[in-house]
């Protein structure tokens, strides 16, 4: 009788242990990291942006570690933001290669970053990737990332990071439910 209690057992642990390898699953820390400070994602802003001039429709999502009602009228000293064009979204991205054109309009993915009143843009579109800090031109290149972004009306989910020549590190992990907004024109 032990002997069939022991069989019994060791197939319930085997069968046991094979469906918790199905079970995985993909854990979103919910956090913005800007050169070393990571903060959780507790407001999250976007807008459509229609196709004009040769460039295709995407839109702009912004992510920030404070509660707010509405976009902030003013930079504010820690967020990230995402614009990037509908073709790239579901897509995984090297941030070390330049976007290039593979139909008839213009795919375009940027991403601004600001922690302590330093303000980064990566531009990766037209074949290129600029990197301003401070809205100035810098010899800065992209080390090594990649990013994620899907959409679902307003759910969102992100999954990117990037490394700068200079060290300095950009990440975004969350998924969640963006509010839309207008941008004033």
């Amino acid at each position: 009788m032990r002997k069939i209690f022991m069989l019994c057992l060791a197939g319930a642990l085997a069968l046991a242990a094979a469906s918790c390898k199905e079970d995985k699953k993909v854990v979103t820390l919910q956090t913005i990291t800007v050169s070393g400070q990571m903060y959780e994602v507790k407001s999250a802003f976007y807008t459509e942006n229609p196709a004009e001039e040769g460039g295709e429709a995407g839109f702009m999502l912004g992510l920030f570690p404070t509660v707010l009602t509405t976009i902030p009228e003013e930079e504010p000293s820690f967020y990230v933001g995402i614009e990037i064009s509908e073709s790239l979204c579901g897509k995984t991205i090297d941030l070390t290669k330049p976007i290039v054109k593979s139909g008839t309009l213009e795919p375009y993915l940027g991403i601004i970053a600001s922690a302590d009143g330093t303000t980064i843009e990566i531009d990766n579109s037209e074949g290129s990737i600029d990197i301003s800090v401070q809205e100035a031109d810098s010899p800065l290149t992209v080390t090594s990332g990649s990013l994620k972004v899907t959409k679902n009306g307003g759910d969102f989910s992100v999954k990117f990071f990037v490394n700068l020549s200079d060290g300095r590190y950009i990440a975004a992990d969350w998924k969640g439910t963006a509010k839309k907004v207008e941008i004033p024109g």
